[in-house]
């Protein structure tokens, strides 16, 4: 890989790690609903001409008639059910160890290849799936005590949305394959906006109890810091990462690209660190190492 591709790597990381403070930042406020509905309507808007372009160019307009049923289920597991549930785990959890727990992805996608299409479970990759799980594990006893800074609703909220992420890879490699990434993800986000912005309109702002910034009830009383939240978590985290990260899969492959989960969540601990004041504890950092080998050897070929 070229430096150039380095740098993406790592800025892709940043804005991908940043999506959880600006989870952070917009959930208590406004609620999951409106989060998630926010997040996959304006991304839809930035991708939507990107998309239409490519299916004009290879005339896919049947293929997409065709396959509407089943870019709504995938847009249910990859946008509608996994964005909602960070997103209201984000109303309790911190940032930095929410995108710990999000590190599991490739782990569940792991597990769900060998429990549902067949994928041959090798030794080293049932060792990776037992330590990445153990990291887990370890990273939830050591941070959801008794008297609960991090409620186990919120860890297991988060850990449900990412098995969702696993179980949408393989529904999408199965069903949608015929189409470019761009076209799956552009219809998966408008998929998801028709099921969710009628609820969260109709919902208004859902915010938690006890905001310093008050708790605001209809749409006007929003801070701005929080529609600022929304927009960067839908242009930037969602929309714009998604097409550096085609681009990244187009010029070094998918399995290079992937690599970029490694690293975010070194951002989601930092942005949490600066901006929202989190800690940074040594078995955060020690848990996150786990996950991330438990999740390099649990992706082995063979």
């Amino acid at each position: 890989m070229r430096l150039a591709h380095h740098a993406q790597m790592v800025l892709l990381a940043a804005v991908w790690g940043a999506s959880f403070l600006f989870l952070r930042l917009a959930a208590p406020t406004v609620g999951p609903v409106a989060v998630a509905a926010f997040r996959v309507t304006l991304a839809a808007l930035v991708l939507l001409p990107f998309a239409l372009r490519f299916a004009l160019r290879r005339a896919q307009w049947q293929q997409l008639k065709d396959l509407w049923p089943t870019l709504l289920v995938s847009g249910l597991l990859s946008c509608v059910l996994p964005f909602m549930g960070l997103s209201q785990a984000a109303r309790a959890m911190p940032a930095g160890m929410l995108s710990i727990l999000n590190a599991t992805s490739p782990l569940w996608g792991a597990l769900v290849g060998w429990l549902w299409i067949g994928e041959k479970l090798s030794g080293w990759r049932a060792i990776g799936l037992g330590l990445g799980f153990g990291g887990v594990a370890w990273l939830s006893l050591t941070h959801t005590p008794l008297d609960g800074h991090t409620p186990w609703a919120a860890v297991c909220l988060a850990l449900g949305s990412t098995l969702m992420y696993g179980i949408a890879v393989h529904h999408s490699k199965r069903h949608l394959s015929a189409l470019p990434p761009v076209v799956v993800t552009t219809g998966c986000l408008v998929a998801a906006s028709a099921v969710l912005m009628g609820p969260a309109l109709w919902l208004g702002p859902q915010p938690v109890a006890g905001l310093s910034s008050g708790t605001p009830h209809a749409w006007s009383a929003v801070p701005a810091s929080v529609w600022g939240a929304l927009a960067g978590l839908a242009v930037l985290c969602t929309a714009w990462a998604y097409l550096l990260f085609f681009k990244l899969i187009g010029e070094i492959g998918p399995s290079r690209a992937l690599t970029v989960t490694f690293l975010i969540p070194i951002f989601g601990m930092l942005w949490g660190w600066l901006f929202l004041n989190e800690s940074v504890s040594w078995d955060m950092l020690v848990c996150t190492a786990i996950i991330v080998t438990g999740t390099q050897l649990s992706n082995r070929a063979g």
